[in-house]
């Protein structure tokens, strides 16, 4: 039985995922201190540009499937008469959550251990991290949301109170390009099916997608500025507060994956493998492999999504779940679903896949 959720989680969580995927990233995608305001205005445009239009998709697809995404997809591809390959996003998405989960919990726990004495094995530590993240997802989503509220917030207050650079104008770059798409749609969680999986239970199909869509829209933008503004610089006060959160957080995530299995009536310890193995692979020495999988995976979700959503469904079936105030909105929405998402993020998998290259 899928938990039910209060509708002003979703922006919470989508607030504190932001932020703390987004952190969490900077390293690999080459963020950290990176005070420009170039890249600032183009994050700005590719959130109203691609992060709008791609929630729009998101919570299109919950209120047409009234179910989780894996239950739902397999509703989507019959009434699209699809092939049933297209499931696999789902499966995809399933398996990267929890590989997100280690991975914020790796970073998190590599900020707290230069400021301790004792020298501390990462794969121990990461061993130790994943029993209580998987112990603390057992808590009811209230409590989780809210410590993870609290620490974010208490983490970013700390680097506030920090020093700052100084801001610049510079020259944008191609690889910048790679850099600000995924920054806007993979640590905003887009692609991963959790704001689907929020929304699907409390959303009526024929209401208006934009009380929904806005106020999660809106804290996803709040949760990366954030991270374009702290100090990272962390002090041990910060990096305890980011342990919290990263714990809380990953526990949500393995929450809401389990409950996904268990409505598909997947076998406990196969439920077992698909939430441990992605978590425990954080413990090898591959970390920087991993975290630039993350990237691709996260570009390949969004981008399979558009194509299912833009070319591959009936046109009235999202017409009718959006339920636009005109169908001139739902045109515009519909040209950059099917045209302007997926040249976006090829384009910027093709710079980031430069940028793997040239590094």
């Amino acid at each position: 039985m899928m938990q039910q959720q209060s509708s002003w989680m979703t922006p919470v969580l989508a607030f504190c995922l932001s932020f703390l995927f987004s952190l969490t990233l900077a390293p690999t995608l080459g963020l950290v201190a990176y005070q420009q305001y170039d890249f600032l205005l183009l994050w700005l445009v590719t959130m109203l540009l691609l992060a709008l239009p791609a929630l729009y998709m998101e919570i299109g697809l919950a209120k047409r499937t009234q179910s989780s995404p894996l239950q739902g997809l397999m509703k989507l591809t019959r009434d699209a008469d699809r092939s049933t390959r297209w499931r696999s996003v789902g499966w995809l998405a399933i398996i990267t959550v929890p590989l997100i989960a280690g991975a914020m919990l790796y970073f998190a726990q590599g900020t707290l251990t230069p400021h301790l004495d004792v020298a501390l094995n990462p794969s121990i530590i990461m061993l130790i991290l994943t029993i209580v993240a998987v112990a603390v997802s057992m808590l009811p989503r209230l409590i989780l949301i809210s410590i993870a509220a609290i620490a974010t917030l208490a983490f970013i207050g700390l680097g506030l109170m920090a020093g700052h650079g100084t801001w610049q104008w510079t020259a944008i770059s191609f690889a910048e390009w790679g850099k600000v798409v995924a920054l806007t749609l993979v640590t905003g969680g887009l692609g991963l099916g959790l704001y689907w999986q929020s929304v699907a239970q409390h959303a009526q199909e024929k209401s208006s997608s934009t009380p929904i869509v806005l106020p999660i829209w809106i804290a996803q933008a709040l949760g990366l500025l954030a991270m374009l503004s702290v100090n990272q610089t962390m002090t041990m006060a910060q990096a305890i507060s980011l342990l919290i959160a990263a714990l809380a957080i990953s526990g949500f995530m393995l929450q809401a994956v389990r409950d996904q299995l268990i409505h598909r009536q997947i076998a406990l310890p196969i439920q077992a493998v698909i939430m441990l193995l992605p978590l425990l692979v954080w413990a090898l020495p591959i970390s920087n492999i991993l975290f630039a999988a993350l990237v691709l995976i996260g570009l390949v979700l969004c981008l399979a999504y558009s194509i299912f959503a833009g070319w591959l469904m009936k046109i009235s079936h999202l017409r009718k779940s959006l339920n636009f105030s005109s169908e001139a909105t739902y045109n515009i929405w519909r040209i950059f679903v099917r045209i302007v998402m997926p040249i976006s993020i090829v384009v910027a998998l093709i710079a980031w896949l430069q940028a793997l290259i040239l590094n």
